[in-house]
């Protein structure tokens, strides 16, 4: 095949799941290497439009051809010519790095001899060599999707499809990943991609902007313009962030204070004698890569795993001597939402409710409010299950918020989502913060740490460096926290 020659053609498509119909007569032609990104905000199709291009899911209406074949009648040829690395990817937690490139080897069916001297590339590739033998469990989740990615070019495929490739990894780890996908790409491979980082849809060749099912426009990064107000245009219609009913309660003095906080896991010291302080209102920060800490610190300060040492204050209350107290003051989002996909919007919030001890009365009210702050009010009925990843996430926060908490915990509250929602969900947790309520957040995308009050970014354990934003801009002369970050990454090895 030369360049010019279309690869993948997708013809008046059209996907159903029941009565649902997530692609509605989608048209899309990639040329032989070709860097084609898929964009468009949660919920609008794009996972249904790769796996339908993977010939995991038969059209409902419509044609997909890839390489000349067809999805439907010839999924298997498809199927062996190509790399999909899904969200959800396929690795095996108990075996280690080397096993699971031997094992994904093996079913590509590659001669020892090609699988050994591709190994030894895509070890070099990636950064993993020193890693080889570790278990993949053990690994940060930033090495996991390098490995995920290099177990579908074991077997050197023409056309590599990612869905999401860098969702809930650092800005170093994804660096390091865009860095693999375009090596690859210049050996003149195809690449088809989605992604919700406004950056990376700027470095593709093509670009297709995917709303409810449908395609409103293809071309290319250059003539499109501000990415984001495309985002904006289409999918910004979402709830207004009204005023907030309520006041939290004061909390004297600090809301939390951590001394010499340590723990370990086996051998492994996951928190190193961290110590900080965050006032009432303030919105902090922690920043780090995955495997830094950030999660293990929340769930000590929550109550949830109790530390191997150090003191916890939280508002007010150690939280090592009355964790039922504590429970009481403060709402937790976790990165798994706690949601119960059985249930509809609303048995959700009565149920977070009746937990918090909310009376009947009180409850109507609450559920009331989070259904209005929340742009919910048209879901309640829904089950979970059938919500996209987007509402769900405001669910979350809402359910959280029941018992109006002085103190609100959100560990990665924006991963995966959309940047119309992310911007939506920010107005929200400042708008809580003017209010008083303390908020301790978690994240990856440095675009949000400006929003917060100050910024600890954490490594192995440890703080590196704790300013506010401005701070840090001062003392390292530039506007990019993401590049002050990296800078403090590879310092500190």
């Amino acid at each position: 095949m030369s360049r010019g020659e279309t690869v993948i053609e997708v013809s008046g498509l059209h996907r159903k799941f029941g009565k649902a119909e997530a692609l509605k007569g989608v048209h899309l032609r990639v040329e032989r290497g070709e860097l084609f990104g898929i964009f468009g905000p949660d919920g609008s199709g794009k996972t249904t439009l790769m796996q339908s291009i993977c010939a995991i899911l038969d059209p409902t209406e419509g044609s997909v051809f890839v390489q000349g074949f067809d999805s439907v009648k010839e999924a298997g040829s498809i199927t062996s010519r190509i790399g999909y690395m899904s969200q959800a990817y396929s690795l095996y937690g108990d075996l280690t790095v080397e096993e699971n490139l031997e094992f994904f080897a093996g079913i590509r069916q590659i001669p020892r001899d090609i699988y050994l001297a591709r190994r030894e590339k895509l070890l070099e590739f990636s950064g993993l060599r020193p890693f080889l033998r570790r278990r993949v469990r053990q690994l940060s989740g930033g090495m996991q999707k390098k490995l995920a990615l290099c177990t579908n070019l074991v077997h050197e495929p023409d056309i590599l499809i990612l869905d999401e490739h860098s969702l809930g990894v650092d800005p170093l780890s994804r660096r390091h990943l865009w860095r693999m996908i375009e090596e690859y790409h210049v050996e003149g491979k195809t690449v088809v991609l989605t992604t919700s980082y406004m950056d990376e849809a700027a470095k593709c060749g093509k670009l297709a902007f995917l709303f409810a099912g449908e395609i409103l426009l293809i071309d290319r990064p250059e003539s499109i313009g501000d990415l984001e107000g495309v985002f904006a245009e289409h999918a910004g219609k979402q709830a207004e962030i009204h005023d907030l009913p309520f006041t939290a309660r004061i909390v004297e003095g600090e809301a939390v204070r951590v001394s010499g906080l340590v723990k370990t896991f086996d051998s492994f010291r996951a928190v190193d004698d961290l110590s900080f302080s965050i006032a009432r209102g303030e919105i902090f920060c922690f920043v780090g890569p995955n495997g830094s800490g950030k999660t293990t610190t929340i769930q000590m300060l929550c109550g949830i795993i109790s530390p191997s040492a150090g003191e916890i204050l939280v508002a007010g209350i150690n939280v090592l001597l009355d964790r039922e107290s504590v429970k009481s003051r403060i709402g937790y989002m976790s990165q798994i939402f706690s949601l119960y996909p059985d249930l509809t919007v609303e048995e959700n919030i009565e149920f977070f409710g009746r937990v918090y001890g909310l009376d009947r009365t009180i409850l109507a009210s609450r559920k009331a409010w989070i259904l209005e702050i929340t742009g919910l009010a048209a879901e309640e009925t829904k089950l979970v299950a059938a919500l996209s990843g987007a509402v769900k996430q405001r669910l979350a926060l809402g359910c959280s918020l029941v018992h109006q908490p002085d103190i609100l915990f959100l560990d990665e509250p924006t991963s995966g989502i959309d940047p119309v929602s992310r911007r939506n969900f920010w107005k929200m947790i400042t708008a809580l913060a003017g209010l008083g309520t303390t908020v301790l957040v978690t994240t990856h995308y440095l675009s949000e740490a400006v929003n917060c009050h100050r910024v600890a970014f954490m490594h192995r354990g440890r703080v590196l460096a704790l300013d506010s934003p401005g701070g840090f801009r001062e003392k390292y002369g530039t506007d990019s926290l993401e590049d002050i970050f990296i800078e403090l990454m590879e310092e500190a090895g």
